[in-house]
């Protein structure tokens, strides 16, 4: 396999190596983004952006250095608003912002020595990894300083993933191994998934709501590996290695013939899709796996268990109509509870949004939990987590509907109590990964160089003191019974 190289005490482009230590980074070319999907330009200190204003976007007056004030000349051309200033400048107006002063440092990858399990990648070739539909071929190796027996050399496919996520700068990745390969003692697959965790300043977001998927016990609930990535010979930053969400075993273990897993997404854009017919909830059907035709018979039997669902939802016969004969309604009290405590921001669309059932008889059920990007207390038009945290979670009116049973938000209450301690214990929980991620977060943003915002241990302060409060004030909410 080739690999990249560099020159002895040298890092790409020739720039001096450097370690984690808190040495000054040596750095590349700077990267900025103003916003997800619009362009930003940079010559110097003048910064051209266009086609702003038909788009919504506006310029915020958070400009980091020189003031705002130097900005000296805005004119027009073709109906696109191009703005010419001194110094860094933050959008907002788009739906997923990205920091506007983001610089793309460099750590040695030979220096690199943060106690957590490294997996290098080398591409064939060292193709860049530019598409989330087409696979290249890899190989990898895993090394894991506290655990040989997590050792690993073995061939695979790679390619991009996410969504939203995949349009940051330090990307989601795929793998799919050519055969099955247990990861980190986990049930042996072939697909397994990097998250990148770009936008979460303490990297633990999404291990934190896995973790209260094992509390509360929930059916198929991802485990998380925190791991460091090499790239094509590039240290890419602090990742969390977990499964694909799919059906299969040691993943959604249900029939992969008769029994379904869907997922509930506002971007629909993957085929087979149908919408349900009382709350257009938007459906991808992820198994079975016949076709990609949405009016094959052969998914009709999926439209119909969620539809008479819906249908027993929307009566005015509601709630005693024996909806509950449908759903496994644990899952359903606890996969809600979790989002709540976590504060998701997906289930009011709803997206990244998991539901499944086994063939027969089987009872509908909820999960595994997914995608945390905008959860506790993020708000994008400021770019910041851990605001409001005494305000009950927004869901969208097929789950909210659930709440009109009295019986639904007594159990929600049961299953509250029942686990309040360990909750409550979390605060240990992430004090002690924060710990464990010190060496890793300090590799990590010497690399995503986040100026205006991280402070590891600032960010941990404040995510104990948010949930501190919030689950003081959900324990008062939900033992009142009150309605999210």
């Amino acid at each position: 396999m080739k690999k990249t190289e560099f020159p002895p005490n040298s890092g790409p482009a020739g720039l001096p190596a450097r370690g984690i230590n808190n040495r000054a980074a040596e750095l590349e070319p700077p990267v900025r983004r103003g916003c997800c999907s619009h362009k930003v330009v940079v010559f110097g200190f003048n910064t051209f952006i266009t086609a702003a204003e038909p788009r919504g976007i506006k310029p915020s007056t958070r400009i980091n250095s020189p003031p705002a004030r130097m900005a000296h000349n805005v004119t027009r051309l073709h109906g696109a608003l191009f703005l010419i200033f001194f110094g860094p400048l933050i959008l907002s107006g788009c739906q997923n912002p990205e920091p506007a002063d983001i610089v793309k440092g460099y750590v040695n990858p030979a220096a690199l020595d943060t106690g957590l399990p490294v997996i290098k990648i080398d591409t064939r070739d060292n193709q860049q990894i530019t598409s989330k539909e087409i696979y290249i071929e890899a190989d990898v190796e895993i090394t894991d300083p506290v655990n040989a027996d997590n050792n690993l050399q073995a061939e695979t496919e790679i390619r991009g993933r996410g969504n939203t996520t995949w349009g940051y700068l330090k990307k989601p990745y795929r793998l799919k191994f050519f055969d099955k390969q247990s990861l980190f003692g986990l049930e042996k697959a072939k697909s397994w998934v990097l998250l990148a965790n770009y936008l979460d300043p303490t990297l633990i977001m999404t291990s934190i709501a896995f973790e209260l998927g094992r509390i509360f016990g929930l059916p198929y609930s991802n485990h998380y590996n925190h791991v460091e990535v090499i790239l094509n010979g590039v240290y890419e930053g602090s990742y969390v290695l977990t499964e694909q969400v799919q059906a299969g075993k040691g993943r959604v273990d249900i029939d992969e013939d008769e029994g379904f897993l869907v997922e509930l997404d506002t971007y629909y854009d993957e085929e087979p899709k149908f919408k349900t017919n009382r709350y257009e909830l938007p459906v991808m059907i992820k198994s079975p796996e016949y076709s990609e035709n949405s009016s094959a018979p052969e998914y009709d039997f999926v439209k119909k268990a969620i539809n008479d669902l819906e249908e027993l939802l929307y009566a005015d016969s509601f709630p005693n109509n024996n909806y509950r004969d449908l759903i496994d309604i644990n899952a359903f009290v606890d996969f809600l509870i979790i989002n709540e405590i976590v504060a998701n921001g997906e289930l009011i669309h709803p997206k990244s949004t998991y539901m499944y059932k086994d063939k027969g008889s089987a009872k509908i059920g909820m999960g595994p939990l997914w995608d945390f990007d905008w959860a506790f207390g993020y708000t994008d038009d400021r770019n910041i987590y851990f605001i409001d945290p005494e305000k009950r979670n927004q869901i969208h009116p097929f789950f909210k509907r659930f709440f009109d049973d009295p019986a639904f938000r007594e159990l929600y209450k049961e299953r509250w109590n029942s686990h309040y301690t360990e909750v409550a214990g979390m605060e240990s929980f992430i004090g002690n990964m924060a710990t464990r991620l010190d060496k890793s977060q300090k590799a990590n943003y010497a690399v995503w160089k986040w100026y205006t915002r991280v402070n590891y241990t600032s960010e941990i302060t404040k995510m104990k003191a948010y949930w501190h409060t919030r689950v003081a004030y959900l324990n008062t909410e939900i033992n009142a019974l009150n309605l999210p």
